[in-house]
């Protein structure tokens, strides 16, 4: 949800999206910069430009919606949320905090702007459990009580683990989940990934009482985490497109239709189901394959017993292009997290569940309770650049 280094995977001119066999295509001036315009380009079967091949933002019959933070606002632009709405997104949630310190300078006038054109409106907290779980509690939930329009349940997002212990972690949550729910008066919602439940949390049942907002960039809705008998809402996509914001942004299904995520929102928790389950939505790039070879590359790599071209090629192969550069840069300030890695490839987990969990570690490496240092900035810009965005 950290929207930035999650972009390593589309860090090419063409991404296999679309079945075009044996294509010849003219493209125009802006298609592939550095090339002359109105060039014939014959492109191998299954690639388009990137440009020319977009993630559909909606899913018929299913309430679709965004998640933003600051990286939404490049150069402290606005996000045109009319535009948002008419383009089929139904709600928003808007990073609101992280640590004890870090707000979102955004978060007032998202909120206000996306409720005023008709869309359900949540926030979210960047959890940090290497510090005291009531005190960002008590942080998140005074920039939550700033947004009058709130009609989502608050958000725990947790995804790092900062050395404590599944049974620490547990303790950690339960005592943030509490003070959030005494402070704001509602039942928070859980957001996470399969990986980072399954192994730091160590599968715990304990907090199947939430909802629960799972991320897997896969094109199959994944099975719950945990003792959850279903998903409230799926996180599919970090890179998508929707009409109104600048660059790339995070796609999330609800598990219903309008009516259902408006009771939903009104307070009937219960509402959702029956939409996700089993649902395929073949668009956009699946990171739903097995990331056990490309996290075999990785390790070789960190022991010196393979050369950097060598991840680079296995990357490719994997549409991970940016890989090697973030690889790099983790290895080189030992940051690379290499029990997590061993971890996840002894376990059944995807290409999405590999990249979500290096971007957590970049995060917390350069981040000090929040994503704007120097250092931080300057991954993100370098990655940005490779990207073309």
């Amino acid at each position: 949800m950290l929207m930035a280094m999650r972009k390593l995977r589309l860090l090419t001119a063409v991404t296999a999206t679309a079945a075009v066999a044996g294509s010849l295509l003219i493209l125009p001036a802006t298609a592939i910069p550095g090339l002359p315009a109105n060039i014939p380009v014959n492109l191998p079967s299954g690639l388009l430009p990137d440009d020319m091949v977009q993630q559909a933002s909606t899913v018929p019959g299913i309430a679709s919606g965004v998640d933003v933070s600051r990286w939404q606002h490049p150069d402290g632009g606005s996000i045109a949320w009319d535009q948002v709405r008419t383009d089929g997104q139904s709600f928003a949630v808007v990073k609101a905090s992280e640590g004890t310190t870090w707000t979102n300078e955004h978060l007032v006038d998202d909120t206000s702007q996306a409720a005023a054109n008709g869309m359900q409106v949540g926030t979210y907290h960047y959890a940090r459990p290497g510090g005291d779980a009531r005190a960002q509690a008590q942080h998140y939930a005074s920039q939550y009580n700033q947004v009058g329009n709130h009609s989502l349940p608050p958000v725990l997002d947790l995804e790092v683990s900062e050395g404590k212990s599944p049974e620490q972690l547990a303790d950690w949550t339960r005592e943030f989940m509490n003070e959030l729910e005494t402070l704001t008066g509602r039942t928070p919602m859980m957001y996470t990934y399969r990986y980072f439940w399954i192994e730091q949390m160590n599968n715990t049942q304990e907090f199947a009482n939430y909802p629960l907002w799972l991320a897997a960039y896969q094109s199959t809705a994944p099975d719950p985490v945990g003792g959850w008998n279903k998903l409230d809402m799926w996180q599919r996509s970090d890179s998508g497109r929707v009409n109104g914001i600048a660059g790339n942004v995070d796609l999330n299904l609800f598990n219903g239709n309008e009516a259902q995520l408006n009771m939903f929102s009104a307070g009937q928790l219960q509402a959702s189901g029956g939409k996700l389950e089993g649902l395929t939505v073949n668009d956009g790039v699946d990171l739903g394959a097995d990331s056990t070879v490309i996290i075999g590359a990785i390790l070789a790599l960190a022991a010196g017993a393979i050369a950097a071209p060598a991840l680079a090629d296995a990357a490719q192969n994997a549409n991970l292009d940016g890989l090697p550069d973030v690889v790099n840069g983790l290895i080189a300030n030992d940051n690379l997290p290499v029990e997590q890695l061993e971890t996840m490839a002894d376990g059944n987990y995807t290409l999405g569940d590999l990249v979500i969990l290096l971007d957590n570690a970049e995060h917390v490496a350069n981040a000090t309770g929040a994503d704007n240092t120097t250092e931080y900035k300057a991954v993100v810009g370098a990655l940005n650049g490779l990207a073309g965005r």
